[in-house]
Protein backbone atom coordinates (compact mmCIF):
# COMPACT_ATOMS: atom_id res chain seq x y z
CA UNK A 1 0.00 0.00 0.00
CA UNK A 2 0.95 3.48 -0.44
CA UNK A 3 1.64 5.77 1.89
CA UNK A 4 -0.27 8.40 1.63
CA UNK A 5 0.77 11.79 2.84
CA UNK A 6 -2.21 14.96 2.57
CA UNK A 7 0.21 17.62 2.28
CA UNK A 8 3.23 18.34 -0.31
CA UNK A 9 5.73 21.04 1.48
CA UNK A 10 3.84 23.63 0.09
CA UNK A 11 0.61 23.14 1.81
CA UNK A 12 2.49 21.77 4.48
CA UNK A 13 3.87 25.15 5.19
CA UNK A 14 0.57 27.13 4.66
CA UNK A 15 -0.88 24.11 7.43
CA UNK A 16 1.92 25.29 9.64
CA UNK A 17 0.62 28.33 9.56
CA UNK A 18 -2.73 27.99 10.46
CA UNK A 19 -1.81 25.80 13.04
CA UNK A 20 0.97 28.62 14.54
CA UNK A 21 -1.92 30.98 14.27
CA UNK A 22 -4.48 28.75 16.20
CA UNK A 23 -8.02 27.77 14.62
CA UNK A 24 -8.07 31.24 13.02
CA UNK A 25 -5.79 33.37 11.30
CA UNK A 26 -6.19 37.00 10.81
CA UNK A 27 -6.74 37.43 7.61
CA UNK A 28 -8.84 34.13 7.42
CA UNK A 29 -13.31 35.34 6.68
CA UNK A 30 -15.48 33.76 9.07
CA UNK A 31 -18.11 31.50 7.23
CA UNK A 32 -19.75 31.05 10.77
CA UNK A 33 -20.40 29.43 14.07
CA UNK A 34 -22.12 26.11 14.01
CA UNK A 35 -22.69 24.91 17.30
CA UNK A 36 -19.37 23.52 18.30
CA UNK A 37 -17.43 24.35 15.01
CA UNK A 38 -16.22 26.95 13.66
CA UNK A 39 -16.16 27.31 9.54
CA UNK A 40 -13.57 29.92 7.83
CA UNK A 41 -11.88 30.86 4.26
CA UNK A 42 -8.86 32.38 2.97
CA UNK A 43 -7.47 33.08 -0.82
CA UNK A 44 -3.80 32.27 -1.27
CA UNK A 45 -2.47 32.60 -5.00
CA UNK A 46 -5.70 33.00 -5.84
CA UNK A 47 -7.37 30.21 -4.94
CA UNK A 48 -9.38 29.30 -1.96
CA UNK A 49 -8.73 27.18 1.36
CA UNK A 50 -11.49 26.22 3.42
CA UNK A 51 -11.35 24.82 6.47
CA UNK A 52 -13.16 23.89 9.72
CA UNK A 53 -12.32 23.70 13.25
CA UNK A 54 -12.99 22.70 16.84
CA UNK A 55 -11.53 22.38 20.47
CA UNK A 56 -12.29 19.88 22.80
CA UNK A 57 -15.16 19.84 25.40
CA UNK A 58 -12.94 17.62 27.68
CA UNK A 59 -9.10 16.82 27.95
CA UNK A 60 -7.48 13.97 30.31
CA UNK A 61 -5.35 14.10 32.15
CA UNK A 62 -6.70 17.46 33.77
CA UNK A 63 -2.67 18.64 35.34
CA UNK A 64 -1.22 18.79 32.12
CA UNK A 65 -0.07 21.93 30.55
CA UNK A 66 -0.79 21.76 27.07
CA UNK A 67 -0.71 24.45 24.02
CA UNK A 68 -3.31 24.59 21.78
CA UNK A 69 -5.64 21.68 20.84
CA UNK A 70 -7.81 21.58 18.23
CA UNK A 71 -9.02 19.39 15.22
CA UNK A 72 -9.36 20.98 11.79
CA UNK A 73 -11.20 19.83 8.41
CA UNK A 74 -9.73 21.46 5.39
CA UNK A 75 -10.10 21.64 1.70
CA UNK A 76 -7.37 23.06 0.05
CA UNK A 77 -8.22 23.95 -3.87
CA UNK A 78 -4.22 25.18 -4.29
CA UNK A 79 -4.02 20.98 -4.18
CA UNK A 80 -6.98 19.91 -4.67
CA UNK A 81 -7.21 18.16 -1.39
CA UNK A 82 -10.42 17.82 0.44
CA UNK A 83 -11.58 16.84 3.91
CA UNK A 84 -8.26 16.59 5.46
CA UNK A 85 -8.85 15.54 9.21
CA UNK A 86 -5.86 17.29 10.97
CA UNK A 87 -5.57 16.99 14.91
CA UNK A 88 -3.10 19.38 17.00
CA UNK A 89 -2.14 18.04 20.29
CA UNK A 90 -0.75 21.04 21.91
CA UNK A 91 2.20 18.83 23.24
CA UNK A 92 4.81 16.61 20.53
CA UNK A 93 3.48 13.27 20.11
CA UNK A 94 5.56 9.80 20.89
CA UNK A 95 7.46 9.79 17.56
CA UNK A 96 5.67 6.59 15.42
CA UNK A 97 3.39 5.98 18.24
CA UNK A 98 -0.50 6.21 15.92
CA UNK A 99 -2.88 8.35 17.36
CA UNK A 100 -6.69 7.13 17.70
CA UNK A 101 -9.80 8.86 16.71
CA UNK A 102 -13.07 7.33 17.52
CA UNK A 103 -16.04 8.36 16.67
CA UNK A 104 -18.52 5.74 18.31
CA UNK A 105 -16.94 2.07 17.57
CA UNK A 106 -15.31 3.70 14.52
CA UNK A 107 -11.25 4.12 15.24
CA UNK A 108 -8.95 5.67 12.74
CA UNK A 109 -5.46 5.14 13.33
CA UNK A 110 -3.57 8.40 12.19
CA UNK A 111 0.70 8.56 12.10
CA UNK A 112 2.29 12.09 14.10
CA UNK A 113 4.67 14.49 12.80
CA UNK A 114 5.87 17.21 15.82
CA UNK A 115 2.44 17.72 17.18
CA UNK A 116 -0.11 16.91 14.25
CA UNK A 117 -1.57 13.81 13.69
CA UNK A 118 -3.21 13.23 10.02
CA UNK A 119 -4.88 9.98 8.68
CA UNK A 120 -3.11 8.08 6.27
CA UNK A 121 -5.35 8.46 3.15
CA UNK A 122 -7.87 10.63 1.41
CA UNK A 123 -10.40 7.31 1.93
CA UNK A 124 -10.04 7.01 5.45
CA UNK A 125 -10.10 10.62 5.44
CA UNK A 126 -13.25 10.42 3.43
CA UNK A 127 -14.33 7.74 5.79
CA UNK A 128 -13.85 9.59 9.02
CA UNK A 129 -15.84 12.95 7.95
CA UNK A 130 -18.48 10.53 6.63
CA UNK A 131 -18.29 8.91 10.17
CA UNK A 132 -18.50 12.26 12.12
CA UNK A 133 -21.62 13.63 9.85
CA UNK A 134 -22.82 10.67 11.40
CA UNK A 135 -21.87 11.07 15.31
CA UNK A 136 -22.17 12.84 18.10
CA UNK A 137 -18.74 12.64 19.75
CA UNK A 138 -15.16 12.12 18.74
CA UNK A 139 -12.66 10.68 21.17
CA UNK A 140 -8.75 11.10 20.32
CA UNK A 141 -6.07 9.03 22.37
CA UNK A 142 -2.38 9.92 22.40
CA UNK A 143 1.30 9.85 23.94
CA UNK A 144 3.40 12.61 24.40
CA UNK A 145 7.18 12.29 23.61
CA UNK A 146 7.29 12.36 27.88
CA UNK A 147 4.53 9.02 27.84
CA UNK A 148 1.38 10.86 28.82
CA UNK A 149 -1.65 9.56 27.62
CA UNK A 150 -4.13 12.10 27.07
CA UNK A 151 -7.74 11.47 25.93
CA UNK A 152 -9.68 14.33 24.26
CA UNK A 153 -13.47 14.65 23.44
CA UNK A 154 -15.11 16.97 20.62
CA UNK A 155 -18.42 17.75 20.24
CA UNK A 156 -19.49 16.81 16.92
CA UNK A 157 -22.63 19.33 17.19
CA UNK A 158 -22.78 21.26 14.21
CA UNK A 159 -20.15 19.23 12.57
CA UNK A 160 -22.27 18.79 8.78
CA UNK A 161 -23.99 22.67 8.74
CA UNK A 162 -20.04 23.84 9.18
CA UNK A 163 -18.60 20.83 6.94
CA UNK A 164 -21.64 22.23 4.47
CA UNK A 165 -20.57 25.81 4.65
CA UNK A 166 -17.06 24.97 3.87
CA UNK A 167 -17.89 23.10 0.81
CA UNK A 168 -20.29 25.20 -0.62
CA UNK A 169 -17.28 27.88 -0.02
CA UNK A 170 -14.87 25.90 -1.45
CA UNK A 171 -16.79 24.11 -4.33
CA UNK A 172 -16.54 20.84 -3.10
Amino acid sequence: MTRYMPLDLRALAALAFLCAAGPAAAQDTRLGLFDDWNAFEFTEGGKKVCYMSSTPLDMEPKNVNRGDVYIQVTHDNRDGSRNVVSIIAGYTYTEGKAVVAAVGPDEFRMFTAADAAWNLTPEDDAAMVAKMIAGSRLTVLGESSRGTQTRDIYSLLGFTAAHKAIDEACGA
